[in-house]
C-alpha cells in the first residue's frame, strides 16, 4: 500500500505536473511549427482568396500609416521593444527586464503573383533583434530613447548623478534598450489563416483576402482554445529565414518536451 503524501509532497507533485503540462504543450506546438515550415512550400497570394491555412512569403508593404519604433524612430509595419537594467544581487549582478511592449499596423504582403492583406491581431511575432542600445547610468541617453522615457510610466530617467564638488558621482543604473522590427520593404514570412474579404482590394495585383488568425483560437470554450493550440493552425509573422525559422522552432520545441518529460518523470517518482 502506498503511503499518503504529505502537504509539503502534494505540492511538489501539484507543481512538477502543472510544469511538465505548460512545458509539453508548448514544445509540441513548436515542433508541430517546425514540421509546418520544413514540410511544406510558400503558397501563392492568389489561393489566398480560397481560404484556409496558408503559408506565406514576400515583401511586406503598408496598407496604410506606419509606426515609429520607439528607440530609433526608425518606420515600421511591427515592432516589440525590451527594456532591461542592470541590478546586483547576491549571486552577481544580472539583468532586469522593467518593460516590454509591441505595437503593429495592418500590412500587406507581395509575393510577385500578388497582394494580400495582413491582419496582425494575435500573432506570434518572431523578429530579429534590429537593435541593442546599451545606455551607462547617469548619462544623457539618445533623443529618440529620453521621448520614450518621458512618455513612459514605468520607465523612469537613469541620468542621476551626486555633486561631491571634486568630481561627480554616476548613480543611475545601466540600462539595455532592445529593439526588433517589421520595416517596409523586408522580407515576411506568414503561416496563418487566410479568408475571402473583397474589401481589403483597392489597387491591380490586390487579391480579395485577409490573412490572420484563426477564429476558433478566439473561441470562447477553452477547450477549443486548447484543441486548436495544440492541432490547428498557427498564426505567426517572422523575418526569419524559412529554414531558421523551422529550426529555432524545432529546438525550442525539443527542449520544452525534454523539460515536460522530465518533470513528468519527477511527478510519478514523488507519487510513487
Amino acid at each position: 500500500m502506498v503511503p499518503p503524501l504529505d502537504p509539503f509532497a502534494l505540492g511538489l507533485l501539484a507543481l512538477a505536473v502543472a510544469v511538465s503540462m505548460v512545458a509539453l504543450g508548448y514544445g509540441i506546438a513548436e515542433l508541430r511549427l517546425a514540421v509546418l515550415v520544413f514540410r511544406s512550400q510558400p503558397d501563392s497570394v492568389l489561393e489566398t482568396p480560397g481560404g484556409g491555412p496558408v503559408e506565406l512569403r514576400g515583401t511586406a508593404e503598408p496598407a496604410g500609416g506606419v509606426l515609429r519604433a520607439p528607440f530609433t524612430e526608425a518606420p515600421c509595419l511591427a515592432y516589440e521593444y525590451v527594456v532591461e537594467e542592470e541590478r546586483d544581487s547576491k549571486n552577481g549582478r544580472h539583468w532586469a527586464t522593467i518593460a516590454s511592449g509591441d505595437e503593429y499596423v495592418p500590412f500587406r504582403l507581395d509575393d510577385g503573383s500578388g497582394s494580400v492583406l495582413i491582419e496582425p491581431p494575435g500573432a506570434d511575432f518572431r523578429l530579429a533583434t534590429d537593435d541593442r542600445i546599451e545606455v551607462d547610468g547617469g548619462t544623457e541617453p539618445p533623443a529618440p530613447i529620453a521621448r520614450f522615457i518621458d512618455r513612459t510610466e514605468a520607465v523612469d530617467s537613469e541620468n542621476t548623478s551626486i555633486d561631491l564638488h571634486v568630481f561627480e558621482l554616476r548613480t543611475g543604473r545601466d540600462r539595455r534598450f532592445v529593439e526588433r522590427r517589421l520595416e517596409p520593404g523586408e522580407t515576411v514570412h506568414v503561416l496563418g489563416t487566410a479568408r475571402y474579404d473583397p474589401s481589403p482590394s483597392r489597387a491591380a495585383g490586390d487579391v480579395n483576402a485577409a490573412v490572420g488568425i484563426d477564429e476558433r483560437a478566439l473561441s470562447a470554450s477553452r477547450w477549443l482554445r486548447l484543441r486548436h493550440r495544440l492541432f490547428g493552425h498557427p498564426f505567426v509573422i517572422s523575418d526569419s529565414s524559412e529554414r531558421w525559422l523551422g529550426v529555432r522552432a524545432g529546438a525550442v520545441g525539443l527542449a520544452a518536451t525534454l523539460v515536460g518529460v522530465a518533470a513528468l518523470g519527477f511527478a510519478i517518482a514523488v507519487a510513487m
